[in-house]
């Protein structure tokens, strides 16, 4: 399954975090793992991960469409998996996504606690991570209509601009993964 996410996202600082908390009222909150994988291709993708929700595994593949900004445009593909594997194979990578990816191997796996807020056609998500030594938090608008200004204008009056492109998690996580090594 393919899908084109379109996604604005924003560092927090932990003041930030605990005051969106109580900003909105959260639909439910998800415990997930992000268990990473690398591979020698990485032009072609932005992330390859296997997510756990509540013992459920879902290999996701995200590939760069377009960047402006906080906004990232992706094609995200996505397939459940029985069990969370050590090496994603180069064939499986291909059928999945249609592109030579090659093999990938775990790495290691980021925990995060999600509140999500579902806002017209936009999902607000804050997110509290935690990986390797590290707690970080962010807020994403994940969105399928149109760009939610009114809810960008809302963050906004509260002092947290989605105005430059911050690492995502997978990023954030290979950047420690080589600080450590």
């Amino acid at each position: 399954m393919m899908n084109i996410e379109r996604e604005l996202k924003v560092m927090l600082t932990k003041q930030q975090y605990k005051r969106l908390c109580g900003e909105f009222e959260w639909d439910r909150v998800i415990c997930q793992t992000n268990h990473y994988y690398k591979c020698e291709n990485t032009q072609l993708f932005s992330s390859i991960r296997v997510r756990e929700i509540d013992g459920e595994f879902f290999l996701q593949v995200k590939m760069p469409v377009s960047e402006k900004g906080a906004l990232s445009v992706k094609k995200e593909f996505e397939k459940k998996l029985d069990c969370l594997p050590p090496v994603l194979t180069d064939r499986e990578l291909s059928e999945l996504t249609g592109a030579d990816l090659g093999s990938a191997v775990a790495i290691g796996s980021l925990f995060t606690e999600r509140r999500l807020a579902v806002i017209g056609s936009c999902e607000v998500c804050l997110d509290k991570s935690e990986y390797l030594g590290v707690t970080d938090y962010e807020a994403e608008l994940e969105y399928t209509g149109e760009f939610p200004k009114a809810l960008t204008e809302r963050f906004e009056r509260m002092g947290i601009a989605f105005d430059k492109p911050p690492l995502g998690k997978y990023a954030r996580f290979i950047g420690k993964v080589k600080n450590k090594y």
